[in-house]
């Protein structure tokens, strides 16, 4: 059994390792969140600086202090990779000005293709804990959470939320194996991946921080748990300095530059309970939805019931569970522009693999499994379709909500989704069913600009000039008919 879990671990790795060299972005795109992370890559890796202004990226996601500019996004990442830089730049010569898409290719296939395939292996380990359903089926569960949700459309490109969900994984892990063999050393591993992510992303690192501090005093024997619960604050805790000497480092603060001089995600505003109640609907199930474009989601809610009343619900789940729903939660209370240019609600990416897992298990361990795998098919298979448009470009332009200023383009265009599916297709061809059935959905004038802010966004040049060819013809097309009518107009007066 060993053996045969081991042959299809390697298949999985396999396979999304062809994915990664296959999908693995050679571009990033203005939007900000791609470049302003390249930004500090290319001067901490080739100029040993925090600031950007000299760097070939240009972006948004910035801050001006000290007389320089800086990215307003979280240092760790940008950080590491940079002196990941450093040495390749050190022994191979290579930079960001002779070869450019090269290394945002290697960066980008290298980081997250990689952390793709942890978030597998790690995933497929723990549905083989379960005693039940076959390890076939379990293999496609697991290979079906890193192909078939937004983990695979954000594995194309370095960014901070599949990070975050691995390590919101691996916390999960710990700690489950916490509760089989209660030991200081993984009460510390606890505390240590907590740390981790916080550096990937501070809200959700804050809500599951709380969650292993919590858990392990659950856990814990009774004369266990105050050195247990030191070990893992403490090591918490040196990740936290740490991360605060790194800004300072940087910046000469220890506050975070998209907390101290930038506008970034969190704003007080108000914009309505109607408005709120809508951004509920469409970060949940609508234009932007979790369970809209990863269906397969849904079995976790009744999964979590049903286990939690069979007793195969551990006091882990109980407080992931919690955990979870106040990620969710915060980020729909505090959040009021969809996660910006970027594809569905990418704040909500590092609860998905928890969200997989309580969906997966009560498929593996409940009754009637054959009709629950013939209902899951397509949910996953739906999820795999949403996933590749997604990889096409996560950071995409997108409605922003009412940073969306109305009239305008996005507030036709609002699925992430379908945006995705028009730009391809247009630029696959033209004059496609498909691009004409979604060019009249829109409309012509939508369309002519969600597309060329679409390719300008990706730097294409080549497809800038065939969105403007269309819409030239576009417009003789309108004059002729307008002077048609004209023409039928006044013959119908001289008659």
């Amino acid at each position: 059994m060993k053996l045969k879990r081991r042959h299809f671990e390697w298949i999985g790795i396999a396979f999304l390792a062809l994915a990664a060299l296959l999908y693995s972005q050679p571009e990033v795109s203005i939007s900000g969140n791609e470049s302003t992370r390249f930004a500090v890559i290319q001067a901490v890796g080739e100029q040993h600086v925090f600031h950007i202004e000299k760097t070939n990226f240009r972006t948004v996601d910035r801050v001006i202090r000290n007389n320089h500019v800086y990215s307003d996004k979280p240092l760790p990442i940008g950080w590491g990779l940079g002196m990941v830089h450093r040495v390749l730049h050190g022994v191979t010569g290579w930079n960001f000005f002779d070869n450019y898409n090269l290394l945002i290719y290697l960066f980008n296939l290298g980081f997250s293709g990689a952390i793709n395939i942890l978030l597998f292996v790690w995933s497929f380990r723990q549905f083989c804990r379960v005693r039940r359903g076959s390890v076939p089926l379990k293999f496609l569960l697991a290979l079906g959470m890193c192909i078939g949700t937004w983990l695979f459309s954000y594995s194309v490109t370095v960014n901070n939320h599949t990070p975050a969900a691995l390590a919101v994984l691996g916390l999960y892990i710990v700690l489950e194996k916490y509760r089989r063999r209660p030991s200081r050393r993984l009460a510390a591993a606890a505390g240590l991946t907590a740390g981790l992510v916080a550096a990937a992303d501070l809200p959700v690192g804050a809500i599951f921080a709380v969650a292993a501090v919590a858990a392990l005093w659950l856990l814990a024997p009774r004369r266990e748990r105050i050195s247990a619960e030191t070990a893992c604050i403490g090591c918490g805790l040196a990740v936290g300095v740490w991360l605060l000497l790194l800004n300072y480092t940087a910046y000469g603060t220890v506050v975070p530059l998209y907390v101290a001089g930038s506008e970034g995600t969190f704003r007080v505003v108000n914009p309505g309970w109607a408005y709120r109640m809508s951004y509920f609907f469409e970060c949940l199930l609508g234009c932007r939805g979790l369970f809209s474009y990863q269906p397969f989601l849904l079995f976790a809610l009744p999964g979590a019931y049903f286990l939690w009343r069979g007793g195969r619900f551990s006091r882990v789940d109980k407080v992931f569970l919690v955990a979870v729903a106040a990620v969710m939660l915060f980020y729909l209370f505090f959040t009021v522009e969809f996660g910006g240019w970027a594809y569905g609600f990418r704040y909500l990416v590092p609860v998905i693999p928890i969200l997989w897992l309580f969906a997966g298990r009560w498929l593996l361990e409940a009754h009637f499994r054959l009709l629950k795998c013939a209902v899951a098919a397509p949910l996953i298979a739906a999820g795999v379709v949403t996933a590749l448009a997604g990889a096409y470009s996560p950071f995409c332009v997108a409605y922003e909500g009412v940073n969306s200023p109305p009239g305008h383009f996005t507030r036709s265009v609002r699925s992430t989704f379908l945006g995705n599916v028009f730009a391809w297709s247009f630029a696959s061809d033209e004059n496609s069913a498909l691009t004409r059935a979604l060019l009249h959905h829109y409309g012509p004038a939508d369309s002519m600009n969600f597309l060329h802010n679409t390719y300008f966004n990706l730097k294409r040049p080549d497809l800038l000039r065939k969105v403007a060819e269309r819409t030239a013809q576009l417009l003789r097309e309108e004059r002729a008919d307008q002077h048609h009518v004209e023409r039928g107009s006044a013959e119908d007066r001289k008659q």
